[in-house]
């Protein structure tokens, strides 16, 4: 038996999923920098009482300016699957691995939250027509 082949889907749909993983990677972004991710807890006694103190911390905050670097790294490989040169599918494809690896070698820090962009640009990769 033999399946009918499908077809590619429309230059606009996987455009506006390229796009899309660029938008996951910036707002992912975003609110990791700007939401409080940690907490640290001091506690202090003077003798007769003791004060415990909490405060919540963004990414920012607890590990500095250079965090930005690192995530804007997602954003850029979005982009350049969205925007570079060469065949749509090829581009696609290696920025949707690209990102896949960085999701799985930073697993256990800020990689998994940017999975969905991977599988965007994977998707927007696989049924792109050329």
């Amino acid at each position: 038996m033999t399946y009918p082949r499908r077809r590619p889907w429309s230059d606009r749909t996987t455009g506006i999923l390229a796009w899309a993983a660029v938008a996951w990677s910036v707002v992912v972004g975003l609110a990791l920098l700007a939401v409080p991710t940690g907490t640290s807890v001091a506690v202090a006694s003077n003798g007769s009482e003791v004060v415990t103190t909490t405060s919540h911390e963004t990414l920012l905050e607890n590990e500095g300016a250079s965090v930005v670097a690192l995530v804007l790294v997602p954003v850029a490989v979005a982009l350049a699957g969205t925007l570079g040169r060469g065949t749509v599918r090829r581009r696609r494809i290696a920025a949707g691995g690209v990102l896949a690896v960085a999701c799985v070698l930073g697993a256990t820090t800020l990689g998994i939250f940017y999975v969905p962009a991977a599988a965007l640009l994977f998707t927007a990769g696989l049924k792109a027509r050329t």
